[in-house]
């Protein structure tokens, strides 16, 4: 099977722990606009940086809310929403009902197991804190994520819902996009002006970089999951077809 656009699977990006995937995920017709969206991440996590100025990441800061994390859950979510929107736009997906919404994005889950992403914030207090934004989809059934509802609330009515842009939800949501960027850019999400990321894997599993907050740990592939390795012969070849994810059915 070969691969799909905007959806890593293992073996054409990981072998023997090596990266060989690179070319593959810089090509246009993989994503048109790879270097824009990761940047856009990195935007917002700079402005969460200096959130971090005035808000320590502290379990007894989890409530904490304000205009400021208002703001940023408001842009995170819309950038989470952008990136689902075109991973099932670019494998031909279209809904019954139109506009796409967080139902739609659910299938994705199906695809990339973005359930099964851990993510790690070392500079977390007491101590580090691993957190699962996609855990309530561990089913096959569409369940509620508590850090997207809050999203919707505060956006639709923030004076009576102002408490839920807070920096638990904040923190959560910003760690659904960086995973819903790495299951489609992988090491790749580390860097925002680079076609390669310098990163490494610790002892834990857990991939990381000196200029990211976050540090995640893939899903548990299995051999059916796997697709061909690309050859550099190939990556060159301007016809290369990529197999489409039926999000339809």
């Amino acid at each position: 099977m070969k691969p799909y656009k905007r959806i890593i699977r293992p073996n054409h990006i990981h072998e023997n722990n090596i990266n060989i995937g690179h070319d593959f995920l810089n090509r246009k017709d993989y994503c048109s606009e790879t270097r824009q969206l990761i940047h856009a991440f990195h935007i917002i996590q700079d402005d969460y940086r200096k959130l971090m100025d005035y808000v320590e990441l502290h379990n007894e800061n989890n409530t904490t809310f304000s205009h400021r994390i208002y703001e940023l859950l408001l842009r995170t979510c819309t950038e989470f929403e952008n990136n689902c929107k075109g991973i099932l736009i670019d494998n031909n997906y279209s809904s019954n009902g139109g506009n796409l919404n967080i139902t739609d994005y659910f299938k994705i889950n199906k695809a990339s197991k973005l359930n099964e992403y851990t993510v790690k914030i070392n500079n977390w207090f007491p101590e580090s804190i691993i957190i699962k934004p996609f855990e309530e989809w561990n089913s096959n059934e569409y369940s509620q994520l508590f850090w997207y509802k809050a999203y919707n609330n505060v956006k639709h009515n923030r004076s009576e819902n102002f408490q839920d842009a807070n920096l638990k939800n904040l923190t959560y949501a910003l760690a659904a996009l960086f995973i819903v960027l790495a299951s489609q850019f992988d090491k790749n999400v580390f860097t925002q002006f680079q076609e390669w990321s310098m990163s490494s894997s610790g002892d834990d599993g857990y991939q990381s970089s000196q200029n990211s907050i976050f540090s995640y740990k893939y899903p548990n592939w299995l051999a059916t999951d796997k697709v061909e390795h690309i050859s550099r012969e190939l990556l060159v070849n301007d016809n290369f077809e990529y197999s489409i994810f039926d999000f339809n059915v």
